[in-house]
């Protein structure tokens, strides 16, 4: 049987923001089915990649493949039948009711002429049970708490039923009981059989969550592995600037980064 091709892949990546160059000539692969979780400093490039293989940026040279087919090969709603986005900036219009924003994730499946189906109900409820939001569907998005709109924007997602999703620092602002509530709702949807692609900042939840780590600095991957490869002392400082240790996680035995 032949080895299915990587879910993304990119090759010699150069991006540039105004002339300068963010992220230089990066190769990566992501397999189909993995958890993988782009980590670096601030200004390494990590939520460029991130856009860039969710289309967002056209990069200046290289090239993305997603299942082995150019990426810029692909249309608007075929690819959005196949990855699904969480940008940092997700914002839901004034007034919307969670239920109507989650089944905006719907689009990609509709022609013009298609009318609202059974499927696409069950899309949706599927959608909000997966996500412990059902309870929330009458309210208003622009009423509930951080940690409740982000687990209905990765809602929103699942309505897509796309078999890869990418997410730009879904942890950002959110304390720290949410940030582990939607981590364990990722790594089930992982365990589902969903391809899922993360920047987080925590050393320690990306070691515990991811089965890939990539790290990134100064525009360049710097190294690729499952954590207990890439979470190392000598790394955490040469990267991150940081005086630590590295010692199992007493739960997962997953690697865990103590400052001295």
């Amino acid at each position: 049987m032949s080895t299915p091709p990587p879910a993304l892949k990119a090759r010699d990546l150069v991006v540039a923001y105004d002339g300068k160059i963010a992220v230089d000539g990066v190769d990566l692969a992501l397999d189909p089915g993995s958890f993988t979780v782009i980590l670096g400093p601030n200004a390494s490039g990590k939520s460029t990649v991130l856009r860039t293989l969710a289309r967002v940026l056209t990069p200046e040279s290289g090239k993305v493949l997603f299942d082995g087919r150019l990426l810029r090969e692909y249309g608007s709603k075929e690819l959005a039948r196949r990855m699904g986005l969480l940008p940092q900036d997700a914002i839901a219009p004034e007034g919307m009711r969670v239920a109507d924003l989650v089944s905006r994730g719907r689009y990609p499946h509709h022609s013009a002429l298609q009318r609202w189906t059974s499927a696409d109900d069950e899309a949706t409820r599927h959608a909000l049970a997966a996500t412990n939001t059902a309870d929330l569907a009458e309210r208003y998005v622009d009423q509930l708490s951080g940690g409740q709109r982000q687990r209905v924007w990765v809602a929103l997602l699942l309505a897509q039923q796309t078999p890869v999703l990418l997410l730009d620092e879904p942890t950002t602002f959110l304390d720290i009981a949410h940030q582990y509530e939607l981590l364990d709702i990722l790594k089930e949807l992982n365990r589902q059989g969903k391809t899922v692609v993360a920047v987080l900042h925590d050393l320690n939840q990306a070691a515990r969550y991811a089965d890939t780590l990539i790290l990134m600095r100064d525009g360049r991957v710097i190294a690729t592995g499952s954590p207990s490869e890439i979470i190392t002392a000598d790394r955490v400082s040469a990267v991150f600037g940081i005086d630590a240790v590295v010692i199992p996680d007493p739960v997962t035995q997953t690697p865990m980064v103590v400052r001295r």
